[in-house]
């Protein structure tokens, strides 16, 4: 697939999530996240390098600490190009904005957010996820109990779920549908 194939499904994509008028007060809720090959390209074409996301994770967990490389003076220097998670933060259930911007039009249901970030992640990919593993993906995020779940991580943490920190729960649901392999691995350890 050309990239302009792929620019053109990314944006059709991400004009399916409602924008939450963001006020700029959420880099606090930035960290290690994982995208699209293309998402990250197109980052980098901007001349920003974002570190593959267990790198940055492995970053995290040894100093406790991780700023977004696109962070400047805690706004985001690529936000027109941002990748699929970042644009559903504060527009989905499951990941309110924590300072009160919210979508005109209401918050996207999880499962329909389930399912853009699968299928933007799925961008480019010869094997893309079918119509029937789609369904399923969007049957799992129906679950009220699963959902809950969600919640509760993003409330007491205050961010968005980053793929290794998630419950059990979360990360069996997602390496179940095979939306995140890289979530069963450890972070690469650095020399």
């Amino acid at each position: 697939m050309k990239r302009s194939d792929m620019d053109a499904a990314l944006e059709e994509l991400y004009a399916q999530v409602p924008q939450p008028g963001c006020k700029g007060l959420c880099a606090d809720s930035c960290g290690p996240i994982g995208m699209n090959p293309r998402e990250q390209q197109r980052i980098r074409e901007r001349g920003v390098r974002i570190p593959h996301y267990q790198d940055a994770l492995a970053q995290l967990v040894e100093t406790g600490d991780y700023t977004c490389p696109v962070l400047k003076d805690g706004q985001c220097g690529v936000y027109d190009v941002r990748p699929m998670l970042c644009r559903l933060w504060g527009a989905i259930e499951s990941m309110p904005c924590t300072y009160g911007c919210t979508p005109e039009e209401g918050l996207l249901p999880d499962a329909e957010a389930s399912t853009l970030l699968a299928q933007s992640l799925d961008v480019g990919k010869p094997d893309a996820m079918n119509a029937e593993e789609l369904g399923r993906l969007q049957r799992r995020f129906d679950d009220p109990k699963f959902r809950r779940t969600v919640r509760e991580y993003v409330k007491t943490n205050r961010r968005a779920p980053q793929p290794e920190q998630v419950t059990a729960e979360l990360r069996n649901a997602a390496a179940g549908y095979g939306l995140y392999p890289s979530l069963t691995k450890k972070p690469r350890r650095r020399g």
